[in-house]
């Protein structure tokens, strides 16, 4: 760099220096309460399938089973708002906001980030059953939902004649856990509760 180029740089410097400070005012509408837009779950869409758990990079989504039923939770303090939940959601359950939370608005299904609230971590929960294996009567980690969800959109796109034949079938599979499928797979037409 010369010494003309110097002495121009120093300038653009000394009078930057004594210029007061670039602040952006609140005309964008970006205040603390509403300045992350966050996903939005439609709780009788959500099969508790598990997808978003599994995509979510900030682990911001989680799955609890207990007491025969999945919560499925958002933690709003966790959660980055890139999308992936919502992208890979089959039953498009979640959505993410474009707009920020309203002054006033009360929504269920929405994240609140206020932190002035009394609840630590705010979250948006989900609550589903989980399917009964109807030979040992354990919990399956498959909601009720989801079992039924698969059933009717596999015999959507059968022919009725072949619809009963693996409706069937469906019933006896899909309902069974793992455990029993192992125990019993030999024995399917000789076990003494029949499945149908």
């Amino acid at each position: 760099m010369s010494i003309v180029g110097k002495l121009k740089a120093f300038g653009d410097l000394a009078l930057n220096f004594f210029r007061k400070p670039v602040t952006v005012d609140e005309s964008y509408g970006f205040t603390a309460e509403n300045f992350r837009w966050l996903p939005r779950r439609n709780a009788d869409l959500c099969t508790g399938c598990g997808a978003c758990n599994e995509r979510c990079s900030s682990g911001a989504t989680s799955l609890t089973d207990a007491d025969g039923e999945r919560t499925v939770s958002i933690d709003g303090l966790r959660c980055i708002f890139c999308g992936r939940c919502a992208d890979v959601c089959p039953e498009r359950a979640l959505e993410l906001t474009l707009e920020p939370k309203k002054e006033g608005e009360t929504d269920t299904g929405r994240v609140s980030l206020s932190h002035g609230s009394e609840e630590p971590r705010p979250t948006v929960d989900t609550k589903l059953k989980l399917q009964k294996c109807r030979i040992c009567g354990e919990y399956m980690p498959v909601t009720e939902k989801y079992v039924a969800v698969v059933r009717d959109r596999t015999l959507k796109n059968l022919k009725p004649e072949t619809a009963a034949i693996v409706e069937k079938d469906m019933e006896k599979y899909l309902t069974v856990c793992v455990n029993c499928r192992r125990k019993y797979s030999i024995e399917w037409d000789t076990h003494p509760r029949k499945f149908i």
